[in-house]
């Protein structure tokens, strides 16, 4: 197995603990157990960590299928490298109200997907 693979994975693990955290003691803040009430600030941690929850299984899945299938580091490493930076651009683009942060960080969200997808088909067709 790629250790590229380990420090992907570890860099996505502290980013979604740091999102949870966040969106824990944001809620504990506004008072709020359930929901988010009309605290633009709580909506945003919440949908900053449910974005990050939403995306970033598929893509290890199919990280982990490539680096079982080709053991290509550098691919691990280039793409893995790029879906953190997207993770990362999209969660400060929720909490400093950027677009354009949005906009790169879900492109480089896309793309590796993509990019994975494509990988993995090529390999099944082979």
């Amino acid at each position: 197995m790629c250790n590229y693979l380990y420090l992907v994975t570890a860099i996505l693990l502290f980013i979604f603990i740091a999102l949870s955290i966040n969106a824990a003691f944001t809620r504990r803040k506004s008072g709020l157990a359930v929901g988010e009430g009309d605290n633009e600030t709580l909506l945003r941690a919440v949908r900053a960590h449910g974005n990050f929850t939403e995306f970033t299984p598929m893509f290890l899945i199919s990280l982990f299928l490539i680096d079982h299938v080709s053991k290509n580091c550098e691919y691990i490493l280039v793409i893995g490298s790029g879906f953190i930076l997207g993770r990362i651009f999209h969660a400060f683009s929720m909490f400093l109200k950027k677009g354009i942060l949005r906009v790169a960080g879900m492109m480089l969200t896309f793309i590796p997907l993509i990019s994975n997808f494509v990988y993995l088909i090529i390999k099944l067709i082979k």
